[in-house]
């Protein structure tokens, strides 16, 4: 996931390291395509941890199976370096679409707006751009499931089956969409909501060590706390965690979002109690799908939610109940 550190960090770089960071963001784009196949670039932040490259073999199995010329193009999680790339493919023509999931999507609105309007066809995988909470005018498409209806859901579930009294958010970093999306979801469900109280809402960079002592800390601070929340399965194992060391299991329920494999596991051990899956397999073969759909002339979806692809009883949210049909992703 992203941080913004790393985003900061390397946003500091000259101008001459930016450009040769962009260079070699677009190296491996083609500038043509001998089998006639349509050329496909799909841009995503890094392939640093398990969601992203899950994302990367997805566009590189179902590229091949769906007959398009996928090339991928990772940026180190360099916004400018991903600019750049975006910069070079349209100047290029090396693509006739692009399926993007974006550093800083918002940051990001115009540079992807104007390709959009130069005649790219664009869908927005995962992140939605522009401060939207899914379609963004001039775009394909979206497709993603980290928006207001996936947090909605996710919410309701913690409020049905939770004991009313304070809980925990634990989330990612600042100007992050998944953050952002969280944290305004969350407050106003918590406003309305009888019983329950926003104890705390903690920014982290998405690590499972500043999950940990971050629940921690909530944990010292509220002795009634009834469950900590968190978006990211990469924190949400140094919230079990600290759980677990604070003998606290039973009587603090976890909360997971974009579950995979490890929380499939969690919630079989009750160390978990419900999850809202990630999907990053789903969200790029459908952007793909729709890519291909948009450059034959057929009629798209302006959003698509890869969670309604879940049909089991209590889906999308994945509890002791149904976690035994659900293949994570990741």
């Amino acid at each position: 996931m992203k941080t913004t550190q790393r985003i900061a960090a390397r946003r500091s770089l000259s101008l001459l390291a930016v450009a040769v960071l962009g260079l070699a963001g677009c190296s491996a784009e083609t500038t043509g395509s001998a089998s006639g196949m349509p050329r496909i670039g799909v841009f995503i932040p890094a392939n640093s941890n398990a969601y992203l490259r899950a994302e990367e073999a997805a566009a590189k199995k179902y590229g091949a199976e769906l007959g398009l010329d996928v090339t991928v193009v990772t940026s180190n999680w360099e916004t400018q370096a991903q600019n750049t790339a975006f910069g070079f493919a349209q100047q290029r023509k090396s693509y006739d679409g692009w399926v993007v999931n974006a550093i800083s999507p918002v940051d990001q609105c115009g540079t992807l707006k104007q390709a959009a309007s130069k005649g790219v066809p664009i869908v927005i995988a995962i992140t939605a751009i522009c401060g939207d909470d899914g379609y963004t005018v001039g775009t394909v498409g979206f497709v993603g499931e980290q928006n207001r209806v996936g947090y909605n859901a996710w919410f309701d579930y913690m409020f049905r089956t939770s004991k009313p009294g304070p809980v925990s958010i634990l989330t990612g970093p600042p100007l992050d969409f998944v953050t952002n999306t969280t944290t305004a979801v969350a407050k106003d469900r918590f406003a309305s909501q009888k019983g329950f109280r926003l104890a705390s809402l903690q920014n982290t960079d998405y690590s499972t060590d500043a999950a940990f002592k971050a629940t921690q800390t909530f944990l010292k601070a509220n002795p009634n706390l009834v469950a900590v929340a968190s978006n990211y399965s990469g924190m949400t194992r140094g919230v079990v965690q600290a759980v677990r060391q604070a003998a606290r299991k039973g009587s603090v329920a976890v909360f997971d979002s974009n579950g995979d494999k490890w929380t499939k596991q969690q919630i079989k051990a009750g160390a978990i109690t419900a999850a809202l899956p990630g999907m990053p397999t789903s969200d790029i073969k459908l952007s793909l799908q729709l890519i291909k759909e948009k450059l034959e002339g057929q009629k798209v979806s302006r959003v698509t939610n890869p969670l309604d692809s879940l049909k089991f009883k209590g889906a999308p949210i994945i509890t002791k109940d149904n976690v035994a049909q659900w293949k994570p992703e990741n």
